[in-house]
């Protein structure tokens, strides 16, 4: 009896041994990096889920309201038929702007200030028209508005932002991050066609931001009609 008590009494008073806490500091570090290499994997991975959500989100936004000027639009014009200032060839030719498989003109009916539609032609239902114009500069869409020079017109022109002023508002910043922005015209026998024989647009949208170390990219497509052609 008093060999087993001894012995316990004797472990008792020896206390935990250095090499015993340099393995215990040890297991703990151990643990602690995996944790935490496990949480920083998680919150990256979370991080990037958001990302691509966020440009998934931006790129159906984005063609949501482009379809929608496409929905109001009568039809798109080959080159714009107002005069920008600020047009690719600009001052040179101020009608420079093509529509293409990467720039889209739209003719849109102007209007006045309670959304009565300005015709030039009331006796054959033709209105004056507006340009709106979207294309990608420095991996940015942009909508730009050329507005008919006619009394009451509720359109404004507007600028790249290094001309914009009081008179001329800049254009609308629509997308960033954008590597390919395509636009496909069709008739009504769904072939395709030039922009001015267009009955539908069929668009596409891609954006590609490098995060966390990763490439994230988002795609998005959508067909929309002219209703108004």
């Amino acid at each position: 009896w008093c060999d087993w008590n001894c012995t316990v009494k004797k472990l008792n008073q020896q206390g935990v041994t250095l090499v015993e806490v340099i393995i215990s500091i040890t297991i703990i570090s151990v643990l602690s990096l995996v944790l935490m290499n496990f949480m920083v994997n998680w919150l990256q991975q979370h991080l990037i889920t958001q990302t691509r959500s966020a440009l998934l989100t931006q790129a159906q936004d984005t063609l949501d309201q482009v379809t929608n000027d496409i929905r109001l639009a009568s039809g798109a014009d080959a080159q714009n038929r107002i005069l920008d200032d600020n047009a690719p060839n600009a001052p040179t030719n101020r009608q420079s702007w093509r529509s293409g498989n990467a720039v889209l003109i739209l003719a849109t009916a102007a209007e006045d200030k309670n959304r009565n539609i300005i015709f030039s032609d009331p006796v054959q239902y033709i209105s004056e028209k507006n340009n709106v114009i979207y294309f990608v500069n420095n991996a940015t869409l942009y909508r730009r508005v050329l507005a008919a020079s006619v009394a009451d017109n509720r359109e404004r022109t507007t600028c790249p932002l290094s001309a914009a002023n009081n008179i001329c508002s800049s254009d609308r910043k629509m997308a960033e991050y954008v590597t390919e922005f395509r636009v496909r015209y069709f008739n009504a026998e769904n072939q395709e066609v030039q922009p001015e024989d267009a009955r539908s647009v069929q668009l596409e949208i891609k954006l590609r931001k490098k995060a966390f170390g990763q490439t994230i990219e988002s795609t998005d497509r959508t067909r929309m009609v002219f209703r108004n052609g």
